[in-house]
């Protein structure tokens, strides 16, 4: 998973203030990480590997007022 956030940041994301999605190149706080519907957390966060056909979520549960 570490590989697939460094990726997203490195490859994938328009938006130049990569600091909204990761902190010290880790998830940053606010942003729930779901692999197959699991809270990545019960995976082994960035340490996980990634298998053929795993589905990987990012949600942010922050919001504007």
């Amino acid at each position: 998973m570490a590989y697939l956030v460094r990726y997203l940041c490195d490859h994938l994301m328009k938006d130049r203030r990569k600091e909204f999605f990761v902190v010290d190149d880790n998830i940053r706080p606010g942003i729930l990480v779901l692999i197959n519907d699991a809270d990545w957390e019960l995976e082994g966060e960035g340490d996980y590997v990634l298998q053929k056909d795993d589905n990987v979520l990012f949600v942010s549960t922050l919001h504007g007022g």
